[in-house]
């Protein structure tokens, strides 16, 4: 397996085979030895120690030094002139030959008037010249960039969860901000993490930054006739040929070789057809249910002694002061999601799909018509974009995520007000109307009402916490948006139930808007 591993760069299915794996080995495991086996045989936050940088740059070397003539190719592709024979009224028409006046003379509805002087036509047809880009170098040319990007996107996927992971380890341990558990959680996570990553960080970030570079050339030119035009042929089998343009053109003969170069070379490229997904979605439900079963243990709830788990199939109950927690597997038809009933003073329940074939949208409108519940959400292992949640295997803060839709459904199911749900002490109601507080955790929960749907709504935040904004962070992690946005995302430690502005303000849930 490892030997297997070791020739690519970005290996989810197997990864998350490994979850299922130990799923179906083990059967039913009461959560103490789930806990225990954590530190022996299944990782919940992994990133492959076989990554192999040397490849990756020799990789990145074959593509920069490529762009310059991608640059040109861009810039002027060669194109071919096609001829179309177009009906154009009479005023419009420039080219006239033979064919015109035969099929004015066989087409009587396109005439004006017929006189003893001749014919008068209304409409005449004739030849519109036209360049096309559609030729086999250029739809060989768009196959290359679309490899490119396929390439990129994945690897800095992977580079980004690394370097934020590292950006996590070297947190503040007296900070009260997180759950008293968050450290306990992470050092677990951690067990099976690359033992020696800090060797690997500066090459870390020299890759991810010439990734970013590669991404923004590509992704800039992307907006023309010639990508536009080749863009779906080159999505089918393509069988390499060097023609005459690829001999004779510099810039083609490039492109040629590095084609040539991927298709010889061991690299994890996708030549042919589309992106698959990462992963299918009973792997990927496996790791979601564990997951969801860490995220419980790490965030005050208790799971019965006696009490098994089968993450394959899993229907547990946790409890934490009045609170109990419900985990269970449901299924209709082939489709299948997690249930999470909360409750306290009344009942609260949410949906998780675990989808990864981008179908989320008609497979969540299935679940509401078969339950009722009061949230649907859907999760992705990829980059959790749309509104998904993003749950994944090489993303260190994914059980946060877990913890904080458990929050969310410990609020509203709450409706006393008298104990914190963060950290299990005692609330009280603070000066403002329908506000609590805990002096213990600084959390802070308030009634609103939306003025524009009259719906009520709760949010949450942390008393007299504003984040370190001179806090000092690396240029990588500011040039890559995406990875800059997570790291943002935990600035808050996780503690809001609601979308937050960027004056951290809670974003009301039922029009978007920020009320103050």
């Amino acid at each position: 397996m490892q030997e297997e591993k070791a020739k690519g760069f970005y290996t989810a299915e197997d990864d998350y085979a490994d979850i299922l794996k130990f799923a179906e080995s083990r059967g039913g495991m009461t959560y103490r030895d789930f806990d225990a086996q954590l530190l022996k045989q299944v990782n919940l936050f992994a990133l492959p120690e076989y990554y192999d940088f040397d490849a990756l740059l020799a990789v990145l070397g074959k593509m920069v030094s490529a762009l310059p003539a991608i640059k040109r190719i861009f810039a002027r592709p060669i194109s071919r002139l096609k001829d179309n024979s177009v009906i154009l009224p009479v005023e419009s028409v420039q080219v006239i030959n033979n064919r015109t006046v035969i099929h004015a003379a066989a087409h009587s509805e396109l005439w004006e008037n017929v006189t003893s002087e001749g014919l008068k036509p209304r409409k005449l047809m004739t030849l519109n010249h036209i360049d096309t880009y559609s030729i086999y170098e250029n739809i060989a040319f768009v196959k290359a960039v679309n490899t490119m990007l396929s390439f990129v996107s994945k690897n800095m996927k992977l580079l980004r969860n690394m370097l934020y992971a590292h950006r996590d380890i070297n947190v503040n341990l007296l900070e009260r901000e997180n759950h008293l558990s968050y450290f306990l959680a992470i050092g677990k996570l951690h067990i099976g993490y690359v033992r020696d990553h800090d060797k690997n960080r500066q090459t870390a970030l020299n890759c991810l930054d010439k990734l970013i570079f590669i991404d923004r050339t590509l992704r800039a030119r992307l907006n023309c006739q010639l990508y536009t035009q080749c863009n779906k042929q080159s999505r089918k089998p393509l069988t390499l040929k060097k023609t005459n343009i690829f001999r004779s053109h510099k810039d083609y003969r490039v492109i040629y070789n590095l084609l040539k170069w991927f298709y010889e070379s061991d690299t994890d490229t996708e030549l042919d057809g589309e992106q698959t997904a990462v992963t299918t979605d009973e792997r990927y439900g496996a790791y979601c249910a564990m997951a969801s079963v860490f995220a419980a243990g790490h965030f005050n709830f208790e799971f019965p002694e006696d009490a098994l788990v089968d993450f394959r199939n899993p229907n547990v109950a946790a409890t934490f002061d009045r609170w109990k927690l419900g985990i269970e597997k449901i299924t209709f038809g082939e489709l299948s999601a997690l249930e999470f009933t909360v409750s306290k003073d009344r009942e609260y329940k949410i949906i998780l799909l675990p989808v990864t074939d981008g179908k989320e949208a008609k497979k969540l409108e299935i679940l509401r018509e078969q339950i009722k519940a009061d949230e649907y959400i859907a999760a992705d292992p990829t980059e959790g974009e749309g509104g998904k949640l993003y749950i994944s295997l090489y993303d260190l803060d994914s059980f946060r995520r877990l913890q904080q839709v458990f929050l969310r459904g410990m609020i509203y199911a709450d409706e006393t007000r008298d104990v914190c749900p963060f950290c299990g002490k005692p609330l009280s109601k603070s000066d403002k109307e329908g506000e609590y507080e805990c002096e213990t955790c600084r959390t802070v929960i308030s009634e609103r009402l939306c003025p524009n749907t009259d719906n009520r709504y709760t949010a949450t935040s942390i008393k007299n916490y504003v984040p370190d904004e001179n806090e000092k962070i690396d240029p990588t992690l500011k040039r890559d948006k995406q990875l800059y946005a997570r790291y943002a995302e935990t600035r808050m430690y996780f503690r809001n139930i609601t979308p937050i502005g960027e004056n951290r303000e809670p974003i009301c849930p039922h029009c978007g808007a920020l009320h103050q």
